[in-house]
């Protein structure tokens, strides 16, 4: 069985899964205040740190609110330069609509899963 280990940093994380680096953005469970938080630092990682990167996310039973819509399209312009392999787990009716716009803005860089392991070894893959 393989191991995850965690390093915790504010608003998000780096995980590291078969020996690999995953930036991992956990939205469960958050306001959309703390969603925007957590999105806005991990603006700044990827600003601060534009090299190739494994992501997943997890929006699972979050709200796709507008202001946090606006917030990632936003984002997804500034930080597009970053290249990316993404998965994210948790895409349910409107999310749908909001994934295939960030793809598209993006190069369709997010592939979604229901299963976060699977995910994960997408990534790693």
């Amino acid at each position: 069985m393989h191991h995850t280990y965690l390093t915790t940093m504010p608003g998000f994380q780096k995980i590291t899964h078969k020996g690999k680096e995953i930036v991992y953005v956990d939205y469960r469970g958050q306001s959309e205040e703390e969603m925007l938080k957590t999105a806005s630092d991990l603006r700044d990682f990827l600003l601060s740190d534009p090299g190739e990167h494994l992501r997943l996310v997890n929006i699972t039973d979050t709200p796709a609110t507008r202001k946090f819509t606006a917030f990632i399209r936003e984002m997804g312009k500034e930080t597009k330069h970053v290249p990316v392999k993404g998965a994210v787990v948790g895409i349910t009716g409107a999310k749908k609509v909001l994934l295939s716009g960030y793809n598209r803005l993006l190069g369709g860089a997010m592939r979604p899963f229901d299963d976060e392991e699977i995910a994960k070894n997408y990534l790693v893959s």
